[in-house]
């Protein structure tokens, strides 16, 4: 059986900029309406494949109320890609993603991670509070690929998702995955000959 490699994506952002509805949308092509508030954790998958390459896409959607906070963090360390998301009708949402949510991956990430900053509900445009030329100047400032897309109407789901899925296939970011895999590795079987030493000298 053939077998298919993962690559973890988490999203982060505040509540309601439409993270639930971003996975929904590119996993099932459906627009959930009025899609309540992730409590905790979500997890969606999906098979991206290219050129014959194939991934399995581990979508973590994180809870945005501060009171989840610390679960999400869990996830920044092994997740290959990281999405922070931000609304671009509620400009304080595109502050949080500024101040609080990329703070939050700087420290508990990882430094080998793929960053990417969202705007989300392009099809409202007319009621924007944030334009194009703050969001890519911040993405340029924390060297994160931009997209602008909307989970109501798809535009820029797919296009995103394979993009950053692309960076999977990339021979000098796999190295780095493989790096982190033996690194994490290596640090088991140490804590584990620890242990076993501990155990030993205790009696």
């Amino acid at each position: 059986m053939e077998e298919i490699p993962d690559c973890k994506i988490t999203l982060v952002g505040d509540s309601g900029v439409g993270k639930s509805s971003i996975i929904g949308r590119f996993v099932t092509g459906i627009f959930i309406k009025d899609m309540s508030s992730t409590a905790g954790l979500n997890y969606s998958q999906k098979l991206y494949e290219k050129d014959g390459k194939k991934v399995n896409l581990n979508l973590w959607d994180t809870a945005g109320q501060e009171k989840f906070r610390s679960l999400g963090r869990n996830f920044y360390k092994d997740s290959y890609i990281i999405i922070i998301v931000f609304d671009i009708t509620n400009r304080m949402s595109f502050i949080n993603a500024k101040e609080v949510w990329y703070n939050e991956i700087k420290n508990y990430g990882e430094k080998f991670k793929f960053l990417s900053l969202v705007g989300n509900k392009s099809d409202k445009y007319e009621d924007e509070e944030v334009t194009d030329e703050e969001a890519i100047s911040f993405a340029k400032e924390i060297d994160a690929k931009f997209f602008l897309v909307s989970a109501h109407t798809g535009d820029g789901i797919d296009k995103m998702f394979h993009t950053l899925a692309d960076n999977f296939f990339d021979e000098e970011f796999m190295s780095k995955v493989d790096q982190s895999k033996e690194d994490r590795l290596d640090s088991i079987i140490l804590k584990k000959e620890d242990l076993k030493h501990k155990s030993i000298n205790c009696c």
